[in-house]
């Protein structure tokens, strides 16, 4: 059979297969991934929510950081490929839907360096060792493993298909309308996945007008991407910031903040403070970068971005540089992602998906190098060719394992990462002899917890508004409205209250503190009632005033008749507790606490919750104290001081009927202690 195929056809078929092979194996990593919560709203979150918008009427509109409804390039981008998406998204409605077919875009983008090594080189045994030297390049490992889906990376395949149709136009000598027609649906298509793309288009009318002779259409490409240049960072983006600003202004009205304190939120392009060392508009940034050239090549160089060059560039074996006229095609993009001057971003580094478009233009500056290069052996260039084309497949397996490829680690050391569902411990649920006040060393409160995450994320109506964590962004995407708590906080239907997720004061770089102000605000809001808690996640359904008591869950005293002294640990004593024998799932029902600080031990970033285990099942139910952390941080307490504690607990639906252990426990995530309050039934 073989001996019938071509040995084109052999290479073909041999690089789908690996394609395939890959294609399977990203899949079950990244359907991995999503049930691992390690897709957030951003930025699968936000891509999900504009295709589901779109689908229902709202042209790409998504919720940003504070909390507003927005058009896309309102937050400064501008990727109007995610229509593209649109269709087959209808048919299949989950944020995976995207990251598979970018997948499929990326991974069998390898048969379209395959073509054009077969145009440009002698050999196809060395266009197919390109074409496989592509699907083991450090970044696209990162792309396809961790990034989930961008409009950048997913246009990967129409650049390379835009420069083949050129290429195959330039070598016959007859530009036909048909060919330039496709020619420029892969060029828009590609402009379409960011708007700065539209600067390497320019760069490619300039390599079009001088090394291929057309200078008529190269004038136009050119023309193109400049006036698309123009169109979205002049006049969409610094328009519909308004959008932004006034939606951030709201954000700081609500939650009482200086808005001085991100100054580049209000700026007609939220990335413009990236570049705040060459200026703080377009105008001053361009002109400074111009004017001091010595200023710009010192930033790009500066900390750790020459290792990012040399990562970028040494899985090509440095062939790349071998064509700089196609390497320049690049420049732009290098400009952008290696001058911020603004630290801790990472926009030059190799797992970071605003490399995709550098990436296949490597691959052609490495192609057409190594033709150029092997040119110069007339009677060996076909050995020469074919040696450096074998040195740049050598180069990449070698780089990916020492730059860890996320997805050849998978294959090849099988690293996992463990997913926390159902916690259990039967050694203390079978224990008989415990003795309440005794304490125990129980698991540590999750702080991300995925079967919680899980079981919450059924309970939320398809068209309520949310106001919650960025990691159930990506699962509760399919609706008009997710905000990152604490946006809409205040307004949104349900508020999902994650007492350790704090993105949104990270980025805002404001006190994390605030996050306990905010939780206290929610617990007190008379519009708002507790309708599930699990583990750190506390869910509040907006029901409008419904008789909520005035008096704060949590309350200091002076004096207070103790019932008891059990010692939690770091001096926390429990001297009283009320406890409900019976516990009915899905009914809120009270459990209250009395403690004591009796001495001065560091309580550092303690906090409390609560353990229930299942005699017969071991299975661990837990849920933080959600009023002793949102009104009165641990390490405020006093000495001598009585602290009550009020909690609504409201155990889920999911929970199995029984008999449970129930405990109050001390944790800082590093150090935990459970004491052991009794048994209760849970019906």
């Amino acid at each position: 059979m073989l001996k019938k195929l071509s040995t084109d056809k052999i290479y073909v078929i041999l690089l789908t297969v690996f394609s395939l092979g890959l294609f399977a194996l990203t899949v079950r990593m990244n359907y991995f991934r999503y049930t691992n919560f390690d897709y957030g709203k951003f930025d699968l979150g936000n891509m999900t929510q504009m295709v589901w918008n779109t689908l229902n009427g709202r042209f790409l509109y998504l919720t940003d950081y504070f909390g507003t409804n927005l058009p896309r390039w309102a937050m400064s981008h501008v990727d109007p490929i995610l229509l593209f998406f649109v269709p087959i998204f209808a048919i299949f409605p989950h944020p995976l839907t995207l990251v598979f077919s970018q997948l499929f875009l990326v991974i069998f983008s390898s048969l379209i360096i395959y073509k054009i090594g077969r145009l440009e080189l002698k050999t196809g045994l060395g266009a197919f060792l390109i074409g496989l030297a592509y699907l083991f390049y450090p970044s696209i490992g990162f792309l396809i493993a961790w990034t989930g889906f961008h409009g950048v990376t997913v246009v990967i395949p129409f650049f390379l298909l835009a420069f083949y149709q050129l290429e195959k136009m330039y070598r016959k000598g007859i530009f036909s309308t048909k060919d330039l027609v496709l020619f420029w649906i892969f060029l828009v298509l590609t402009m379409m996945g960011k708007e700065e793309l539209s600067s390497i288009v320019f760069m490619y009318g300039i390599f079009i007008f001088f090394m291929r002779g057309q200078k008529k259409l190269g004038i136009t490409v050119s023309a193109v991407g400049i006036l698309w240049f123009i169109i979205t960072f002049f006049v969409i983006i610094p328009h519909y910031s308004s959008y932004r600003i006034e939606g951030y202004k709201k954000f700081t009205q609500e939650l009482q903040l200086d808005t001085s304190l991100s100054r580049d939120v209000i700026k007609p392009n939220y990335f413009l403070s990236r570049y705040s060392g060459f200026g703080n508009s377009y105008s001053e940034v361009i002109l400074n970068m111009v004017l001091n050239p010595k200023k710009v090549i010192r930033v790009i160089f500066s900390g750790d971005r020459r290792d990012n060059f040399r990562m970028t560039f040494a899985p090509m074996a440095f062939t790349s540089v071998l064509n700089p006229y196609i390497l320049a095609l690049s420049l732009p993009e290098f400009i952008i992602n290696y001058s911020t001057t603004e630290g801790g971003i990472g926009t030059s580094e190799i797992y970071n998906h605003r490399i995709s478009i550098i990436i296949p233009i490597l691959f052609l500056s490495s192609i057409f190098g190594i033709s150029i290069f092997s040119s110069f052996f007339k009677k060996r260039e076909t050995a020469v060719s074919l040696i450096l084309c074998a040195l740049v497949l050598s180069s990449n397996i070698y780089t990916s394992l020492k730059y860890e490829n996320p997805v050849y680690l998978w294959l090849i050391q099988s690293v996992k990462k463990r997913v926390a569902f159902a916690k259990i411990d039967n050694d203390i649920s079978s224990k008989k002899d415990l003795k309440v006040g005794e304490v125990v060393r129980l698991t540590k409160l999750e702080t991300k917890d995925r079967e919680c995450a899980n079981k919450i994320i059924d309970l939320i109506p398809e068209k309520a508004s949310v106001s919650g964590p960025d990691y159930l962004g990506a699962h509760l995407a399919k609706r008009e409205t997710y905000a990152i708590f604490p946006a809409l906080y205040t307004s949104a239907d349900y508020v999902i209250v994650d007492i350790f997720s704090q993105k949104i004061f990270r980025i805002l770089d404001l006190d994390i503190s605030i996050v306990r102000d905010v939780v206290g605000d929610v617990i007190k809001n008379e519009n708002y009632e507790l309708s599930n808690a699990c583990g750190n996640l506390f869910v509040f359904k907006k029901v409008g005033i419904h008789g909520k008591t005035k008096l704060l869950p949590f309350q200091e005293k002076f004096v207070y008749p103790e019932k008891s002294s059990y010692l939690i640990m770091q001096s926390i004593y429990v001297v009283d507790y009320s406890l409900p024998e019976i516990f009915t799932r899905n009914v809120s029902q009270d459990v209250k606490f009395s403690y004591i600080r009796r001495a001065g031990d560091d309580l550092g970033d303690y906090f409390l919750f609560m353990s229930f285990v299942n005699e017969d099942t071991g299975e661990i139910y837990q849920v933080a104290n959600l009023p002793s952390f949102g009104l009165a941080q641990m390490r405020d307490w006093k000495e001598d001081h009585y602290y009550l504690e009020d909690l609504q607990i409201v155990l889920p639906e999911y929970l199995v009927k029984g008999k449970y252990k129930t405990f109050v426990g001390m944790s800082n995530n590093v150090k935990t202690r459970s004491l052991y309050l009794g048994e209760v039934n849970v019906l």
